[in-house]
């Protein structure tokens, strides 16, 4: 040793030797031979077993120290129908049945878990830059820059909606970094969740007020055109109801049919005893005469083979009138029909009830860092199990 190494300290002499060759420095060092030792001696009796271990001491320090928790807000509601008279199936009916309130809820749990439910949590709460954030772990979190349909797995894995098929519950966990960011998202989704359900309900009421109120303005429409025709024909005609007037034009033929019977019977009994160019007897035939010629005219109005003929007119005129009159019964029936439609589809509409409102978390539940921890060592045990058996069968072979 030289003299300036012998002038020099102990410290000095390292920071020298650690100047001059770092990796040389590290290989003497005691810390580095004690771990040599410890690794070597650890190898000697765990063999290749030290990997398992070493691997499960990396999953404990991931679940403990760096693994962010997850917070969880919680909440229960059913869909409801109005004036509900729903009862459940029992016996064989049961078999292959499903009732409206399970088939509500299935349908708002599909939305739930949709892809549109995601977009609008996004849109309503920025979601999606929530599971971005560089606060928590790089393994647990979302990739920054993300696309949609990566967002939309994410966010399936950490959303739970669970169906009580006996009660039709819907049973919906929300799973964020942050306690009151859960509650937030957790009310807006149930938000959501019922003006989804408004809507629908909604939609098919209209729809069936709808085309019930189309089938109104189509028979009023019809009821109008009938009516229209009615009175064009009464003013075509001068006539307010042919019925009416064949009835009393009968009535004058009938009037007068009996006048020229009752005439002829007095001119027989003056030719008794008259003779035929009397002055009376004149009369009296240019009075049957007259009478005769008026009931020709009159039978002529009611019954021949123009088409001007009140017979004719009659029956053209009960056919608009017929027309008429089904028009306005179908117009009274159609006006009933919404009535009806209407009240029908008021008792259809359905609205959430909710169970349990979405609450603040107190605690992280997720990870759930005991179970993962002992999940992941049995998996390495097995793996590694299963390594060592396959080795041992192509060492037994190469033999």
């Amino acid at each position: 040793m030289s003299n300036q190494a012998k002038e020099m300290g102990p410290v000095a002499r390292k920071v020298q030797k650690l100047k001059r060759d770092p990796r040389q420095f590290v290989l003497d060092s005691k810390a580095y031979v004690k771990a040599q030792k410890t690794a070597d001696f650890a190898w000697a009796k765990l063999g290749s077993f030290a990997f398992v271990l070493l691997a499960s001491i990396l999953v404990v320090f991931y679940y403990w120290v760096i693994a962010s928790p997850r917070y969880v807000s919680e909440t229960q509601f059913m869909v409801k129908q109005a004036n509900s008279t729903e009862s459940p199936f029992s016996g064989l009916a049961a078999i292959g049945s499903i009732s409206g309130g399970m088939r509500d809820a299935l349908v708002l749990k599909k939305y739930i878990e949709s892809r549109e439910m995601a977009v609008a949590l996004d849109q309503a709460v920025s979601l999606k830059a929530h599971y971005e954030r560089d606060d928590f772990d790089l393994i647990s979190r979302l990739a920054h820059e993300s696309t949609i349909e990566e967002y939309v797995e994410f966010y399936q894995n950490h959303i739970s909606v669970l169906h009580d098929e006996l009660s039709d519950v819907l049973y919906v966990e929300v799973q964020t970094y942050e306690a009151n960011y859960s509650l937030q998202v957790a009310q807006t989704l149930l938000k959501l969740s019922e003006n989804f359900i408004n809507e629908l309900g909604a939609k098919m009421a209209q729809e069936q007020v709808g085309y019930a109120q189309k089938e109104v303005e189509r028979s009023y429409g019809e009821l109008k055109k009938f009516q229209s025709d009615l009175v064009n024909f009464q003013d075509k005609f001068k006539l307010y109801n042919p019925e009416q007037q064949g009835g009393a034009l009968v009535g004058a033929i009938n009037e007068l049919e009996s006048e020229i019977i009752r005439q002829q019977t007095e001119l027989k009994s003056l030719l008794a005893f008259m003779r035929d160019d009397a002055a009376e007897v004149k009369a009296k035939k240019i009075r049957i005469n007259s009478l005769e010629r008026q009931l020709a005219e009159e039978k002529n109005r009611l019954t021949n083979q123009d088409q001007q003929s009140l017979n004719k007119i009659n029956v053209d005129f009960q056919e608009i009138k017929l027309n008429a009159e089904l028009a306005s019964d179908l117009y009274k029936t159609s006006l009933a029909g919404l009535e009806s439609v209407r009240s029908e589809a008021y008792r259809k509409l359905k609205h959430l009830l909710v169970i349990e409102s979405p609450a603040l978390a107190q605690e992280d539940r997720y990870p759930r860092r005991i179970y993962n921890i002992l999940t992941w060592f049995v998996c390495l045990v097995l793996l590694y199990l299963v390594a060592r058996l396959i080795l041992a069968i192509v060492k037994e072979h190469k033999e």
